[in-house]
Protein backbone atom coordinates (compact mmCIF):
# COMPACT_ATOMS: atom_id res chain seq x y z
CA UNK A 1 0.00 0.00 0.00
CA UNK A 2 1.39 3.37 -1.01
CA UNK A 3 1.74 5.99 1.70
CA UNK A 4 -0.27 9.17 1.23
CA UNK A 5 1.41 12.27 2.60
CA UNK A 6 0.18 15.82 3.14
CA UNK A 7 1.26 18.99 4.92
CA UNK A 8 -0.66 17.93 8.03
CA UNK A 9 -0.13 14.41 9.41
CA UNK A 10 0.30 12.38 12.56
CA UNK A 11 3.81 12.13 14.00
CA UNK A 12 4.06 8.50 12.82
CA UNK A 13 3.20 9.58 9.28
CA UNK A 14 5.84 12.30 9.44
CA UNK A 15 8.34 9.68 10.62
CA UNK A 16 7.57 7.52 7.58
CA UNK A 17 7.80 10.56 5.29
CA UNK A 18 11.21 11.55 6.63
CA UNK A 19 12.53 7.99 6.44
CA UNK A 20 11.39 7.71 2.82
CA UNK A 21 12.53 11.10 1.53
CA UNK A 22 14.73 13.05 3.94
CA UNK A 23 16.96 11.34 6.48
CA UNK A 24 19.88 8.93 6.20
CA UNK A 25 19.11 5.24 5.78
CA UNK A 26 20.64 4.24 9.10
CA UNK A 27 18.17 6.18 11.27
CA UNK A 28 15.65 4.16 13.25
CA UNK A 29 12.03 5.25 13.60
CA UNK A 30 12.69 6.11 17.24
CA UNK A 31 15.59 8.37 16.34
CA UNK A 32 13.59 10.04 13.56
CA UNK A 33 10.88 10.75 16.13
CA UNK A 34 13.46 12.51 18.31
CA UNK A 35 14.69 14.42 15.26
CA UNK A 36 11.15 15.57 14.44
CA UNK A 37 10.62 16.81 17.98
CA UNK A 38 13.82 18.81 17.58
CA UNK A 39 12.42 20.26 14.34
CA UNK A 40 9.31 21.23 16.29
CA UNK A 41 11.54 23.18 18.68
CA UNK A 42 13.08 24.90 15.64
CA UNK A 43 9.59 25.99 14.58
CA UNK A 44 9.18 24.18 11.26
CA UNK A 45 6.98 21.32 12.45
CA UNK A 46 4.04 22.53 14.48
CA UNK A 47 1.73 20.56 16.79
CA UNK A 48 -1.88 21.22 15.79
CA UNK A 49 -4.22 18.99 17.72
CA UNK A 50 -3.45 15.82 19.63
CA UNK A 51 -0.99 13.80 17.57
CA UNK A 52 -1.46 15.89 14.41
CA UNK A 53 1.46 18.01 13.23
CA UNK A 54 1.78 20.35 10.26
CA UNK A 55 4.70 21.78 8.37
CA UNK A 56 4.98 25.51 9.02
CA UNK A 57 3.06 27.72 6.55
CA UNK A 58 2.36 24.75 4.32
CA UNK A 59 -0.97 23.97 2.66
CA UNK A 60 -2.27 20.63 4.05
CA UNK A 61 -3.44 19.70 0.54
CA UNK A 62 -0.02 20.23 -1.02
CA UNK A 63 1.13 17.69 -3.62
CA UNK A 64 3.79 15.22 -2.52
CA UNK A 65 6.54 16.51 -4.83
CA UNK A 66 5.91 20.06 -3.62
CA UNK A 67 5.87 18.94 0.02
CA UNK A 68 9.24 17.19 -0.42
CA UNK A 69 10.71 20.29 -2.09
CA UNK A 70 9.31 22.58 0.62
CA UNK A 71 10.66 20.46 3.49
CA UNK A 72 14.10 20.20 1.87
CA UNK A 73 14.24 23.95 1.23
CA UNK A 74 13.30 24.79 4.82
CA UNK A 75 15.76 22.28 6.27
CA UNK A 76 18.64 23.54 4.15
CA UNK A 77 17.84 27.09 5.16
CA UNK A 78 17.94 26.04 8.82
CA UNK A 79 21.30 24.31 8.32
CA UNK A 80 22.87 27.73 7.83
CA UNK A 81 21.57 28.98 11.17
CA UNK A 82 23.19 28.50 14.58
CA UNK A 83 20.14 26.67 15.94
CA UNK A 84 20.14 24.22 13.02
CA UNK A 85 23.75 23.10 13.49
CA UNK A 86 22.70 19.46 14.04
CA UNK A 87 20.53 19.01 10.93
CA UNK A 88 23.26 18.11 8.37
CA UNK A 89 24.13 15.04 10.45
CA UNK A 90 20.68 13.55 9.81
CA UNK A 91 19.87 14.65 6.26
CA UNK A 92 20.47 11.85 3.79
CA UNK A 93 19.23 13.09 0.41
CA UNK A 94 22.12 15.50 0.00
CA UNK A 95 25.64 15.85 1.40
CA UNK A 96 25.73 18.98 3.52
CA UNK A 97 28.54 20.60 5.47
CA UNK A 98 28.62 19.29 9.04
CA UNK A 99 29.80 21.79 11.61
CA UNK A 100 32.25 20.33 14.10
CA UNK A 101 30.88 19.53 17.53
CA UNK A 102 32.35 21.84 20.13
CA UNK A 103 31.66 23.31 23.53
CA UNK A 104 29.27 26.19 23.86
CA UNK A 105 31.56 28.57 25.77
CA UNK A 106 28.69 30.73 26.98
CA UNK A 107 26.85 27.74 28.43
CA UNK A 108 30.09 26.51 29.97
CA UNK A 109 31.09 29.65 31.87
CA UNK A 110 30.31 28.04 35.22
CA UNK A 111 33.25 25.68 34.67
CA UNK A 112 35.75 28.44 33.98
CA UNK A 113 35.75 29.68 37.58
CA UNK A 114 35.15 26.66 39.83
CA UNK A 115 34.72 27.23 43.57
CA UNK A 116 38.38 26.67 44.47
CA UNK A 117 37.90 27.74 48.09
CA UNK A 118 35.47 24.94 48.86
CA UNK A 119 37.65 22.36 47.15
CA UNK A 120 40.75 23.48 49.11
CA UNK A 121 38.89 23.49 52.40
CA UNK A 122 37.59 19.99 51.86
CA UNK A 123 41.05 18.71 51.03
CA UNK A 124 42.49 20.26 54.19
CA UNK A 125 39.67 18.97 56.36
CA UNK A 126 39.87 15.39 55.24
CA UNK A 127 43.54 15.00 54.35
CA UNK A 128 44.35 13.43 57.72
CA UNK A 129 41.48 10.95 57.45
CA UNK A 130 42.27 9.68 53.97
CA UNK A 131 43.57 6.14 54.00
CA UNK A 132 45.99 4.98 51.31
CA UNK A 133 44.34 2.92 48.60
CA UNK A 134 44.95 -0.80 48.88
CA UNK A 135 45.87 -0.94 45.20
CA UNK A 136 47.30 2.27 43.81
CA UNK A 137 47.27 0.92 40.28
CA UNK A 138 43.45 0.67 40.35
CA UNK A 139 43.18 4.24 41.65
CA UNK A 140 45.49 5.48 38.90
CA UNK A 141 43.43 3.67 36.26
CA UNK A 142 40.20 5.25 37.52
CA UNK A 143 41.78 8.72 37.48
CA UNK A 144 43.20 8.21 34.00
CA UNK A 145 39.90 6.98 32.57
CA UNK A 146 38.11 9.86 34.26
CA UNK A 147 40.45 12.39 32.65
CA UNK A 148 40.02 10.77 29.25
CA UNK A 149 36.23 10.80 29.51
CA UNK A 150 35.95 14.34 30.83
CA UNK A 151 36.18 16.12 27.44
CA UNK A 152 33.55 13.78 25.98
CA UNK A 153 31.21 14.30 28.94
CA UNK A 154 31.61 18.06 28.74
CA UNK A 155 30.93 18.00 25.01
CA UNK A 156 27.86 15.81 25.51
CA UNK A 157 26.52 18.13 28.21
CA UNK A 158 27.02 21.18 26.01
CA UNK A 159 25.46 19.71 22.84
CA UNK A 160 22.57 18.02 24.68
CA UNK A 161 21.67 21.33 26.37
CA UNK A 162 21.50 22.97 22.92
CA UNK A 163 19.29 20.20 21.51
CA UNK A 164 16.89 20.05 24.46
CA UNK A 165 13.73 22.09 24.08
CA UNK A 166 10.01 22.17 24.72
CA UNK A 167 9.25 19.20 22.45
CA UNK A 168 12.60 17.39 22.40
CA UNK A 169 13.41 16.23 25.92
CA UNK A 170 16.81 15.38 27.33
CA UNK A 171 16.54 11.73 26.24
CA UNK A 172 15.75 12.83 22.67
CA UNK A 173 18.72 15.19 22.75
CA UNK A 174 21.05 12.46 24.05
CA UNK A 175 19.99 10.10 21.25
CA UNK A 176 20.63 12.81 18.67
CA UNK A 177 24.02 13.65 20.17
CA UNK A 178 25.24 10.04 20.21
CA UNK A 179 24.23 9.57 16.57
CA UNK A 180 26.08 12.77 15.64
CA UNK A 181 29.14 11.75 17.64
CA UNK A 182 29.27 8.39 15.87
CA UNK A 183 29.27 10.22 12.55
CA UNK A 184 32.36 12.25 13.40
CA UNK A 185 34.06 9.79 15.73
CA UNK A 186 37.06 8.29 14.05
CA UNK A 187 38.84 5.33 15.53
CA UNK A 188 42.41 5.95 16.45
CA UNK A 189 44.98 4.09 14.41
CA UNK A 190 46.14 0.95 16.25
CA UNK A 191 49.54 1.32 17.84
CA UNK A 192 52.35 -0.91 16.68
CA UNK A 193 53.29 -3.14 19.57
CA UNK A 194 56.83 -2.51 20.72
CA UNK A 195 58.66 -4.85 23.04
CA UNK A 196 60.56 -3.20 25.85
CA UNK A 197 64.30 -3.58 25.89
CA UNK A 198 65.44 -6.73 27.61
CA UNK A 199 68.64 -5.16 28.89
CA UNK A 200 67.08 -4.49 32.27
CA UNK A 201 66.32 -8.19 32.66
CA UNK A 202 69.85 -9.39 31.84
Amino acid sequence: MKNVYSGKMSLNEWVRFFIEFIVSNDLSEELVGSFLRHLADLGVLLPVDGNVWEWNACNPEIELKNLIARVKKDLESLCDSESGFALPYFIGYKKLYKKSLQFDDEADTSRKNPPKINITRKRNEYSSDIQPASDLSNLQIVKKVGKQLQPFLRLEESIVSRLTGKQAGKQDAQKLFHYMFEKIGTKAEPRVWEQLSRKRHR
